[in-house]
């Protein structure tokens, strides 16, 4: 029987995203991923001074074929300044962790840390998240009233662009990982009739634009029955 290979945790890894593989650009805010098997026992002591928020213990997790995930913590770490994916990866290999992530959307990054936006995976209690080194997490975890409004903005646009012509495929796209962070919760708790109206409004006008004249035409014939020449 083979040994497994050990990791030298302290060899720097190549800067390259795993999706685009291109290197990342120095950033404020990243993302780690640690599994329990694998972290020191210390490991809260090593990033206690880092600006991090750790959600709970994601041992719930399952994937598309239903087969358990193994569990994990996700780490979130917000900078005042720029930071490099060596500065980072210094701590994800302190941590025995896969190489880092920046992060695009830090709110949608915090409130990925118990799927706020995601209802179809199993809901985590934000009262777990930890944090640590003045990380804010009460501001990142609500969405501003400039967030809401543009992101409702943002939803009207998906509508028109992806021809949505149904509440029900809007509502299977916010639920599901590629939606932007707060849309779930936009739709179903305070803009659902505006929503479902716009929806309407636009297969409406759709109707119009692909030609369809039949109710003009039922229209034009029941004028003429009622004003015959």
């Amino acid at each position: 029987m083979k040994s497994k290979s050990k990791i030298d945790w302290t060899v720097p890894r190549p800067n390259k995203n795993p999706k685009t593989k291109q290197p990342y650009k120095r950033g404020r805010n990243w993302a780690i991923v640690v599994y329990p098997e694998s972290i020191p026992e210390n490991w809260k002591d090593i990033i206690r001074q880092e600006p991090v928020a750790i959600s709970p213990l994601h041992d719930k997790d399952v994937n598309p074929d239903g087969t358990k995930k193994k569990a994990h913590y996700h780490l979130v770490l917000n900078y005042k300044g720029n930071k490099s994916f060596e500065q980072i990866d210094q701590i994800a290999r302190s941590l025995r962790a896969p190489i880092p992530e920046r992060i695009s959307s830090l709110t949608g990054a915090v409130r990925y840390l118990t799927h706020m936006d995601n209802p179809e995976k199993y809901q985590y209690d934000s009262s777990n998240i930890q944090t640590f080194g003045g990380f804010d997490l009460e501001n990142c975890l609500a969405l501003s009233t400039g967030d809401k409004r543009q992101a409702l903005r943002d939803m009207l646009a998906f509508i028109s662009e992806n021809n949505i012509l149904h509440l029900k495929d809007l509502a299977d796209y916010c639920m599901s990982e590629d939606a932007p962070a707060g849309w779930f919760e936009i739709l179903t708790e305070r803009n659902t009739l505006f929503i479902k109206e716009y929806i309407k409004s636009n297969w409406q006008k759709q109707r119009i634009d692909n030609g369809d004249n039949y109710y003009s035409e039922k229209r034009c014939l029941q004028n003429h029955q009622k004003f015959p020449l």
